[in-house]
């Protein structure tokens, strides 16, 4: 067992494709180093508490069962231990801030108890964090989110039907990231929890809804339409794809479960950009159009209580 162990895993954009990963479509995103959480672990010396989470209902609320797959997966009980969280993403805004946090947390109690990173492959690790929230939170979420944080990288998700039924997971492709364009994000003080937004659709799809059955598949032909264009450094292609997913997904939900973020997206385009959510909750991201772009986006979003920032990294 470790002294003090501290793992850190990146908030996460959706850049396109999203939300068709948990029906069987395709999805490209990247995490994002400009914001991070972290989990750090001490040993606990004590006799009757097995292990002290941060006062904070919300994080124990995803960090409990979060212990619990670690138990169940590695077949051992958690040895006695402190853990502390720090977090700078910004909190439910579809940044993917809880799965990163789940992230870390599994990464650290794996340090903390000995064991191997190697032990599993990044993609068994993001499948792991998917069913803290499947599994023991009953929420309806996808791997789109878990994969890049989990991996690292930008990456194309291939979750073909055939394959996920037949062995349990896709295909999944590292992109380069050398020559693609510069992001812009903005996000919105807070917003709402991810699963409250897509429970609608996860029924729709149980009754193979017809119309939504086909905007899926369009939106996995963004994705899979993005790879060629990234490959290919075609930033044209790209900015029509972010739009056409946005506007895909305003069908899919409908104007009124967008809320604000609606109104955001048509400010972005006001001024001159593609733009889409990152992810379910309150922020969204486009291509920079031009230099001056950024001195103009930051203080109209401000106007409307919203944050902007220029300069993502999408490369650690």
């Amino acid at each position: 067992m470790a002294n003090r162990v501290s793992c850190s895993t990146p908030a996460r954009i959706g850049l396109l494709g999203n939300p068709s990963d948990g029906y069987f479509g395709a999805c490209i995103s990247t995490p994002v180093w400009n914001w991070q959480a972290t989990v750090t672990l001490s040993p606990l010396n004590t006799d009757d508490t097995p292990y002290e989470l941060p006062d904070d209902s919300g994080l124990k609320r995803i960090m409990q069962p979060t212990i619990a797959i670690f138990e169940k997966h590695f077949g051992r009980t958690v040895a006695q231990f402190k853990a502390e969280v720090e977090t700078t993403i910004p909190y439910r805004v579809g940044l993917s801030g809880s799965s990163a946090i789940e992230t870390a947390f599994m990464l650290t109690l794996m340090a903390f108890h000995d064991i191997p990173m190697n032990k599993i492959s990044a993609r068994e690790l993001a499948e792991l964090v998917l069913k803290i929230e499947t599994e023991e939170l009953g929420m309806v979420a996808g791997l789109q989110d878990r994969l890049p944080q989990a991996y690292g990288c930008m990456l194309h998700m291939d979750f073909d039907k055939e394959l996920m039924t037949n062995r349990g997971y896709g295909d999944y492709t590292e992109l380069n990231v050398e020559n693609f364009p510069l992001l812009w994000v903005a996000h919105a003080p807070s917003g709402e929890d991810s699963g409250k937004t897509h429970s609608g659709i996860a029924e729709r799809w149980q009754q193979q809804d017809a119309e939504m059955i086909e905007i899926i598949q369009h939106l996995a032909d963004c994705a899979n339409d993005g790879l060629q264009a990234i490959g290919s450094g075609d930033s044209t292609a790209f900015v029509s794809l972010i739009d056409t997913n946005f506007d895909l997904r305003r069908e899919l939900f409908g104007e009124e479960a967008l809320g604000e973020t609606l109104d955001a997206v048509k400010l972005a385009r006001s001024l001159g950009s593609c733009a889409k959510q990152c992810g379910s909750g309150g922020s969204i991201f486009g291509i920079i159009p031009n230099p001056d772009f950024p001195t103009i986006a930051a203080p109209a979003f401000s106007e409307m209580g919203w944050t902007f920032h220029s300069d993502i990294e999408v490369v650690m």
